[in-house]
C-alpha cells in the first residue's frame, strides 16, 4: 500500500477527514484552469517575511499550492495561525458529461500525529481506576477534540465554498451535483 493511502487510512478513522464531489459540464482543462485561477504558487520567504505585516492588501487568490492538469494540492491562504488547517488534494477526472472534481480534505500529518498521542494519553488517563483525578484527562480529551473539530471543519466548509464556487461559475447551465461524505 504507498504512504500516501496509509497516511489517509489512519487520518480518516483518528482525526477530521472530510471529501466531496462535484460534477460539472466542462472538460477537465477548462476546470483545472478555473482552479489554477483561485491558486498561487507558495510564496517565497521573502514574501513570507513582508506578508507578516500586513500593508492592507489582500491576497489576490484564497488557496496557495499547486494544480496540474488531473490533480491539486492546496491549501488556504490565511493571514491567521491555525493548525488544524485542512490540506485539501483533489483529482480532476474526466466523466461521461464532463468532468468530476473529487475532493479530500484532511489535517497536516504531524499535527495528526500530534493529535492522536495527545488524545491517546489524555484517553488512557481518563479511562485509568475512577476517581476524581480522571475527571481531568477526561475534560483534556474533550477540549482537545472540540479544539480540533472545531478549528478544522469551518476552515473545511469556506475552502468547499470557494472551490465549489470557482468550479460551478464555469457556465451559467452548469449542472453541479455535490455529495458529501465527512466524518472521523
Amino acid at each position: 500500500m504507498p504512504r500516501e493511502s496509509r497516511l489517509l487510512e489512519l487520518q480518516q478513522n483518528a482525526v477530521p477527514f472530510y471529501r466531496f464531489r462535484i460534477d460539472v459540464d466542462r472538460p477537465p482543462p477548462v476546470v483545472a484552469e478555473r482552479l489554477r485561477s483561485i491558486v498561487r504558487n507558495k510564496p517565497t520567504f521573502r514574501e513570507s517575511l513582508r506578508n507578516m505585516w500586513p500593508s492592507g492588501d489582500p491576497a489576490t487568490t484564497p488557496f496557495i499550492g499547486s494544480v496540474d492538469d488531473e490533480s491539486f494540492k492546496i491549501r488556504r491562504d490565511i493571514r491567521y495561525r491555525n493548525s488544524f488547517l485542512p490540506m485539501i488534494w483533489g483529482r480532476i477526472m474526466p466523466n461521461g458529461f464532463g468532468t468530476q472534481v473529487s475532493v479530500i480534505m484532511f489535517l497536516h500529518p504531524l499535527v495528526a500525529l500530534f493529535m492522536i498521542f495527545w488524545l491517546g494519553r489524555a484517553r488512557f488517563g481518563a479511562v485509568s481506576p475512577a476517581s476524581i483525578s480522571s475527571m481531568i484527562p477526561g475534560g483534556v480529551f474533550l477540549f482537545g477534540i472540540t479544539l480540533m473539530v472545531g478549528a478544522f471543519f469551518p476552515e473545511a466548509m469556506k475552502a468547499k465554498t470557494l472551490i465549489s464556487d470557482a468550479i460551478t461559475k464555469l457556465t451559467a447551465t452548469t449542472q453541479q451535483h455535490i455529495s458529501t461524505d465527512s466524518g472521523r
